[in-house]
């Protein structure tokens, strides 16, 4: 079969497309014919060794898949041959076929497409929490996203939108700006243009209700200013870098709170509010009332290319490996 192989982790240079034996189901896994897979900015930092977990070449990258059961191995009674399923392999969705553990594959329902349903297995289930869980966003309420372009940026704009929310979506520039109006933000601000702070102020007077900050270094203190009396400040990631420190006064005089989420710790502490979530989202992609931010499609022989954009951060919202 044909797929994307690690030969080193010391740049991009290493990644190749090339053939490979099949994969066969061991005990208490599937094979999974990939009609789709997600591709994932931590997907390249594992490609060359930056990230936190080091992966020994050679090996097939990509995490989250959508498609078909081709086998089943010993044990395995959750899962049958022809069911569709998507999930989390950690390793090796960037391939025609994979061989994975039964327990980290779910059925796909009815309505819902492999190129949405690869997205749920991380980013789109990041998202979701986030807004809905941990920001507890509501209708009316105003919602700012840092680094609302993004793969997990975008995906809050359309859940928040779904809500009812009013979203200020931030971002570098203005291709990034104006793509998250396409998905209804209803307004945006550059970081760099004026004061950050100001312009939020601006735009809500009263004070923001909900941040949901992606982005941390120098953009989280204006933002966490900006919060109302009573807001919320979500941390989720860092992807300026930098790891913010704020003054704690403001969270003292405005009666605000300060929570992060990360998506392992919250299915591990939270397991039936992660499995509720998992679920309503599924049911809202299936209906067509969020309509996931896919801003790329490529094909498996032109996965090289979509790895390396994901890689350069220019990219807009998610992008997805067809594999037929």
């Amino acid at each position: 079969m044909r797929a994307v192989l690690c030969e080193s982790s010391d740049d991009l240079g290493g990644v190749v497309l090339t053939e490979v034996p099949d994969p066969v189901a061991g005990p208490g896994q599937v094979v999974v014919d990939i009609e789709a897979a997600s591709v994932e900015f931590v997907d390249t930092l594992i490609m060359t060794g930056r990230y936190q977990i080091k992966i020994p070449p050679p090996f097939i990258p990509g995490n989250n898949l959508a498609g078909t059961v081709r086998s089943v191995g010993e044990g395995v009674e959750t899962l049958a041959v022809g069911d569709r399923v998507h999930g989390m392999a950690f390793m090796g969705a960037f391939a025609e076929r994979v061989s994975v553990a039964a327990s980290q594959m779910r059925r796909t329902p009815d309505g819902l497409g492999a190129d949405a349903a690869c997205l749920t297995g991380s980013t789109y289930r990041t998202a979701y929490d986030s807004v809905v869980t941990t920001g507890s966003v509501s209708a009316g309420d105003d919602v700012v996203i840092l680094g609302a372009a993004g793969a997990v940026g975008s995906a809050a704009i359309t859940i928040a939108k779904a809500l009812g929310a009013r979203v200020i979506a931030c971002a570098s520039s203005q291709e990034k700006l104006e793509f998250c109006e396409s998905l209804g933000a209803d307004e945006t601000v550059r970081y760099g243009d004026d004061d950050f702070k100001s312009q939020l102020k601006a735009l809500c007077p009263n004070g923001v209700d909900v941040v949901l900050d992606m982005v941390g270094g120098p953009y989280s203190e204006p933002a966490l200013r900006a919060v109302g009396y009573g807001g919320r400040f979500i941390v989720v990631g860092f992807a300026a870098g930098d790891i913010p420190r704020v003054p704690l006064n403001l969270v003292l005089l405005k009666g605000s709170t300060i929570t992060g989420y990360e998506i392992a710790s919250f299915e591990r502490n939270h397991p039936d509010i992660a499995e509720q979530n998992r679920t309503q989202m599924e049911s809202m992609l299936a209906s067509g009332a969020l309509i996931p931010p896919i801003s790329a499609r490529y094909r498996l022989v032109d996965a090289l290319e979509a790895i390396r954009v994901v890689a350069g951060r220019d990219k807009l919202g998610m992008t997805i490996l067809e594999m037929t």
